[in-house]
């Protein structure tokens, strides 16, 4: 396609784009600045890449008004050039759409509702009274078990189970392998015989939410457990029961929540980060990789270490433990000068 219908979908988006160049070139694929090929566009978000601009191949550039210079490469300049590249991105290559099919190896039980603009893929299980709203799409082999209602425009990918009674909202991806609603790590310890305790609340997830590969969110114990509007979850990070993930948060890989704990509004939880049972955090908190959050955190800001501390401190705190085996050698070297002044004496 032209550059002039990409930037005609920017600007339909409500993107402002100043454009140097020529908008009739031919692009086909997005891609970095330093491997583009002439039929590409691609994007600069950091000054460090500033010498791959005036060197690369691609026939368009998206970046901001401080970056645009006098080059020959065509530029689109915008104010979040990552933001913008993420649309065009969707634009080269859209989302897989719902047709309106059932695999005719799908098993799907009589009493469920599911609209005849969806899509369920081979091997699916579809189980009684399940609800699936226009355009969503259930891939290869995935369970959804009884009672589960799932919204507009959702995209189920593969091997995914949705256990039952449990409650997506619209425009939600839910990646290959994640396993929402399975039982809470729910035990009654009696004279060393354990005891199994029934979850019997669910998992309710809002709108536009996405679910990585392999993420393991686990029904109420009594309660529900809940990820709210526009949070997205890397792979490979478990919920436990009853916690409850505040809208507009950002979870990266094999983060875990232990039980009970409440994750404020437009969190960041960077990876590995742990985070002990029955806390509340506050909105706006941003913890560092490999955190271990073991107490409430009542202030919004950064954090990191373990047990977790605001960011600058940690940071302090870590230059200070470099310096201990100097400080330790200094230590050892005046007692030794207090010994030989002592002794002279």
């Amino acid at each position: 396609m032209q550059l002039k219908q990409i930037i005609n979908h920017l600007r339909a988006q409500g993107v402002a784009v100043e454009l140097r160049g020529d908008d009739s070139v031919k692009i086909s694929q997005v891609s970095g600045l330093d491997n583009a090929k002439k039929d590409e566009i691609s994007f600069l978000t950091d000054k460090k890449y500033l010498p791959y601009l005036k060197s690369s191949s691609a026939a368009a550039v998206i970046l901001n008004p401080k970056m645009a210079g006098q080059y020959s490469v065509t530029q689109l300049i915008v104010d979040n050039p990552y933001y913008a590249y993420a649309l065009v991105t969707q634009y080269l290559n859209p989302f897989m759409t719902a047709k309106g099919s059932i695999h005719k190896s799908a098993v799907i039980s009589e009493s469920a509702k599911i609209n005849s603009s969806c899509s369920v893929a081979e091997n699916a299980v579809i189980q009684d009274d399940v609800e699936l709203a226009q355009g969503t799409i259930v891939s290869a082999g995935s369970v959804i078990e009884s009672g589960v209602k799932i919204g507009k425009n959702c995209r189920i990918g593969s091997n995914v189970t949705i256990c039952h009674d449990c409650i997506v909202g619209d425009n939600v991806i839910i990646e290959a392998g994640a396993v929402i609603g399975g039982d809470g790590f729910g035990w009654a310890n009696n004279k060393g015989q354990w005891v199994k305790i029934p979850q019997v609340g669910k998992v309710v997830i809002g709108n536009d939410v996405s679910i990585g590969n392999n993420v393991t969110i686990d029904r109420g114990a009594i309660e529900d457990t809940v990820i709210e509007n526009n949070c997205i979850i890397d792979n490979q990070v478990h919920v436990a029961h009853n916690v409850r993930i505040g809208s507009g948060s950002a979870i990266a890989g094999q983060a875990g929540f232990a039980g009970s704990t409440i994750l404020g509004k437009n969190c960041t939880v960077a990876g590995q980060v742990g985070f002990a049972g029955h806390l509340e955090i506050a909105d706006d908190c941003h913890f560092l990789a490999k955190s271990g959050v073991t107490h409430d955190i009542a202030e919004a800001g950064a954090y990191s270490g373990f047990p977790a501390i605001k960011a600058l401190d940690w940071q302090k705190n870590s230059v200070r433990i470099r310096q201990l085996d100097k400080l330790a050698r200094q230590v050892k070297l005046l007692e030794k000068q207090i010994n030989e002044l002592t002794n002279l004496n």
